[in-house]
Formats: structure tokens, C-alpha cells, sequence
């Protein structure tokens, strides 16, 4: 069953399509808010809340299509929601098989000390503010769209186009004082995309 008809009895109240769903989304949904708070023990907290409030509010949803948008715009409030508890940004507590999801998402140069140059990516996304990580981690890891962004922040796209030009800055000035740091092929610029996904090819 494709995912159009899965959201539209989902909407009906078929909780059969709503365990096909969160099958489809859980996996990808928990690492995304490890990647932004860094503990997977207040991930899990935050996607099992998203969940319940996908179930109750999904009757809501006016296009099936846009499901994506949408819920990622509830999982990202209430991550920052959690976040702003924490009061300080909240750093991966340990490491595991989800250090190197961004690193490997911002096509690092394949080369023998990949792990460092991985390690290095992850310290300095980790150390982005949250708007700018989640930015970069929907763009890159997610693979959304400017123009889903957008509407997953609840802002313009302009302003999706200018928190990656930033990230990437503060990327590039906290890995020039690292050896590695020329190993990165740099693009200063980001590729325009209105209804179809792009992507740099590097950070």
C-alpha cells in the first residue's frame, strides 16, 4: 500500500495503517532528534509524544501529501521544546552507530582517516546552535527540500537558505584550525530548490 492511502485511513482511525506508518517513520524520526539533543534516552521520550500527537492530530492533515512536512514540524517543536529544558545544548553522550549519520550525510572525501575527519564534522555540528543543527540535519540527513524546511520551521525559505550558508560558514571556520580540515572540498554555494530536493555535494 503506498503511503497516500496508508495517512488517508490513518485519518480514518485505522490504527492498522497507523503501526504501518510509525514503522515507516520511527527509525529515521529517533535518529533525527539523537542527532539534534544527542541522548537517546530523551529521544526515544520526545518520538514516542511526536507519535501519540500524529495519531490525534493526523485527522487534522488537509493534504496526504505533505504528511512529511507536517510531522517533522511536530517532532521539531517538540524537540526544541525539550531542548529549551535542558536550558545548555545537550552533546552526544556516547559513541555509537549514530556518530557518523551527519559526517557520512555531508559527503566526507573518502580518504584513510575518514574516522577523524568524521569525528571532527560531528563535534563541530554538535556544536551549532539548534535552529542551525536541525537546519542542517533536515537538509542533509533528511534530505528535505528548502521549501519543506521551510514549512517544517514555520519559516521563510529565505531564512532556510541563510541558516545553511551560516552553518556551513561555522562549519568551515571550526574545521580550518583542524589538520584534516583540507581534505573538505568546499561549495560556497547552495543549490536552488523550490518543489524538487537538492543537495550539495559536500558541506
Amino acid at each position: 500500500m503506498d503511503e497516500f492511502n496508508i495517512i488517508q485511513r490513518c485519518k480514518e482511525g485505522d490504527m492498522d495503517a497507523f503501526n504501518n506508518l510509525y514503522k515507516r517513520y520511527s527509525s529515521k524520526a529517533l535518529k533525527t532528534v539523537y542527532l539534534i539533543c544527542g541522548r537517546n534516552n530523551i529521544a526515544e521520550d520526545i518520538v514516542q509524544e511526536a507519535f501519540i500527537k500524529c495519531y490525534k492530530e493526523i485527522k487534522n492533515l488537509k493534504n496526504p501529501e505533505t504528511f512529511q512536512a507536517w510531522f517533522y514540524r511536530l517532532l521539531t517543536r517538540i524537540t526544541w521544546r525539550y531542548c529549551s529544558k535542558e536550558k545548555n545544548h545537550l552533546h552526544i553522550e556516547s559513541i555509537n552507530d549514530n556518530k557518523d549519520i551527519i559526517a557520512d550525510s555531508l559527503a566526507v572525501s573518502d580518504i584513510a582517516e575518514k574516522s577523524e575527519i568524521r569525528e571532527l564534522v560531528n563535534i563541530a555540528v554538535n556544536k551549532l546552535s539548534i535552529p542551525l543543527k536541525t537546519t542542517v540535519i533536515l537538509y542533509y540527513y533528511n534530505e528535505l527540500s528548502i521549501k519543506e524546511i521551510s514549512k517544517v520551521l514555520g519559516c521563510f525559505q529565505g531564512t532556510v537558505k541563510s541558516r545553511l550558508h551560516n552553518a556551513r560558514k561555522l562549519l568551515e571556520k571550526e574545521l580550518s584550525s583542524k589538520e584534516f580540515a583540507d581534505y573538505f572540498l568546499t561549495d560556497k554555494t547552495i543549490r536552488r530548490d523550490s518543489d524538487e530536493k537538492a543537495r550539495p555535494s559536500t558541506i
